[in-house]
């Protein structure tokens, strides 16, 4: 990535969030200008305060004096008040869009994706980096507006009061410039390495939360808590850099201010010596110059707490700008649910350079169970798969009723397709808000109508709140077979036209597996079926059974038709018939 686009480019786009607050930040600007100009106005006073009050004995001045500073700092202080609360209002409604914008994003991005990159690492993407971002955008932006005025103002002031004195003041700047761009550039190499790191941090954390059983069931608590030590210690150890640059910054530049500082006492105290200028003019050129120093030190922090906030925004956009691998075509159309049959033609599919799945075909009339069964890594999984499109085939195609399915909406093929899976996915969320997932306008009748179906109404109803029952992160309060017959509910009152069954009944205990299997056989009635099997011994009555070996499909035929072949299948189902017989 370049540096301008990871710098520049990045913080234009941030800006970019501010254009619907156009009108309230220019408001909120104007009355920075204003809180700026105080300080202008407070050093000024300084003159008439000297050479008038002090040096001629103005008491009529001196009476008026005490008003006037209460009238600038009453000013200062609405202003301030007003302009702080609306920048950093903007800045929360501004992070707040970015983050929709991010997770909407990585929502509609490829299965691939998530797949590639940790849960912990995308979390921290939304969370931590936003959380830096905010902080440029509201924060940031408002110290760097005001302390640009004040700057701007207090020049005023010193070019007024003297215009060659100013020159001095002036010789600092550029060395100052350079010394705030050089530290900001470590800055945000530092802050890319401690987001890094807390990424890491919050991937640690959520892989031991998510295996806590594991965790317990193994006595590794202590274990754990030493890999979190040492990342920890690890982000504690970049994080410490940050700081120290942090403040290294203000003593330094203010070091670097002090050579004109001197050089400007010297100069001028000369002048006022010679009476070449008055004692009250100079000191208000003074006092001027040392209220300098504080907004000039502010900028150089808040420098880089804007390169902070790029090493942060440049992970984020990384994200924002990767294309969805799986993506709808242009002039995508909405298909129909499928009425006569769903083909692979002659398809292939690879994870990078290693072939999964070569040459395969087959046709699934409508209404029919087609069975898939093979080894582990045989390509099973792959090949039901590539149905709703989380990937796509290298070569070949899928077809809905003759329709290649890359050229259908995806919203218009996913809807016509459900899936059961035997790693069940339930929300923390109530039961009716889990069986009616996203669609919370679904009438109650309906919701209990797929849990009957699916056989899950008795249970439901046993439990404390019934279908508004709030079953933990994964469904943890219920049984495997129970988190099993919501998530064919979900699927019985999605209604789809395909269904798909991925070792669906493989992780139950028998008593679990028959009730799933009654449930299972409610939802595959009058379906277009695609069965993924453990366990042979629910496909036997599939109409056509596909036997993969090494992502080809060697046999296919119905279960008696296979047993006759004696071949793959036969080997496999008289492993598994004698192992089970050994078992019972």
């Amino acid at each position: 990535m370049s540096e301008k686009k990871s710098g520049t480019g990045n913080y234009g786009r941030l800006l970019a969030y501010l254009r619907p607050y156009l009108g309230t930040f220019v408001v909120a600007s104007i009355c920075m200008v204003i809180v700026s100009s105080t300080s202008g106005g407070a050093a000024l006073l300084i003159q008439p305060l000297l050479d008038d009050i002090f040096i001629k004995k103005d008491s009529g001045l001196l009476a008026l004096l005490p008003v006037g500073l209460i009238l600038i700092y009453l000013v200062r202080g609405i202003f301030r008040y007003y302009s702080s609360l609306m920048m950093q209002r903007i800045g929360a409604q501004t992070v707040r869009d970015v983050r929709n914008d991010l997770y909407g994003h990585m929502q509609n991005l490829s299965l691939s994706f998530f797949q590639r990159n940790t849960t912990g690492g995308l979390v921290s993407r939304i969370t931590n980096d936003i959380n830096l971002v905010q902080d440029a955008i509201s924060v940031v932006v408002y110290d760097m507006f005001r302390e640009g005025f004040t700057i701007l103002a207090l020049l005023g002031v010193l070019i007024y009061r003297d215009p060659t004195l100013s020159i001095f003041a002036l010789l600092v700047l550029p060395f100052s410039a350079w010394f705030i761009a050089r530290l900001g550039r470590r800055m945000r190499s530092i802050t890319t390495s401690a987001q890094e790191r807390m990424a890491d941090l919050t991937s640690l954390m959520s892989e031991a939360f998510s295996g806590v059983r594991v965790v317990k069931a193994f006595g590794m608590e202590k274990y754990e808590s030493e890999r979190f030590k040492r990342e920890n210690e690890k982000f504690f150890g970049v994080w410490t850099k940050t700081i120290r640059l942090n403040e290294m910054s203000s003593p330094l530049l203010e070091f670097i201010g002090a050579f004109g500082a001197a050089g400007i006492i010297y100069y001028g105290g000369m002048h006022v010596i010679s009476g070449k200028t008055t004692v009250g003019s100079f000191f208000s050129f003074l006092t001027a110059l040392f209220m300098l120093f504080t907004p000039v030190s502010r900028l150089g922090r808040v420098y880089n707490r804007i390169q902070q906030a790029m090493a942060a925004a440049a992970r984020i956009f990384e994200v924002m700008d990767l294309k969805p691998e799986v993506a709808e075509k242009k002039g995508a159309v909405a298909i129909e649910p499928v009425k006569r049959d769903v083909v692979f033609h002659d398809v292939a599919f690879s994870y990078g350079r290693e072939p999964v799945l070569r040459g395969v075909s087959f046709t699934a009339k409508v209404g029919t169970i087609t069975a898939i069964v093979g080894m582990s890594g045989a390509g099973k999984t792959t090949m039901v798969d590539l149905i709703p499109r989380f990937y796509d085939p290298v070569e070949g195609e899928v077809l809905f009723d003759g329709t290649d399915i890359r050229s259908a909406t995806l919203e218009s093929l996913r809807e016509q397709i459900g899936i059961v899976t035997q790693d069940v996915f339930l929300f923390n969320d109530t039961i009716r808000n889990n069986i009616a997932y996203g669609k919370s306008d679904i009438p109650m009748e309906r919701v209990e109508t797929a849990a009957k179906s699916a056989y899950a109404h008795e249970f439901i109803k046993s439990l404390p709140a019934g279908y508004e029952t709030v079953i933990g992160e994964r469904g943890a309060r219920l049984s495997g077979g129970q988190k099993q017959r919501l998530s064919i509910a979900r699927a019985l009152l999605k209604n789809p036209a395909v269904l798909i069954l991925d070792e669906a009944t493989s992780a139950l205990d028998t008593e679990s597996e028959i009730e799933v299997q009654k449930a299972l056989n409610n939802l595959m009635e009058n379906r277009t079926t695609f069965v993924i099997a453990h366990r042979l011994s629910t496909i036997l009555h599939a109409d056509r059974i596909l036997v993969v070996e090494k992502g080809k499909i060697v046999e296919e035929g119905t279960h008696q038709a296979l047993i006759e072949a004696n071949g793959v299948y036969r080997k496999v189902f008289d492993l598994q018939f004698s192992s089970d017989s050994a078992h019972s």
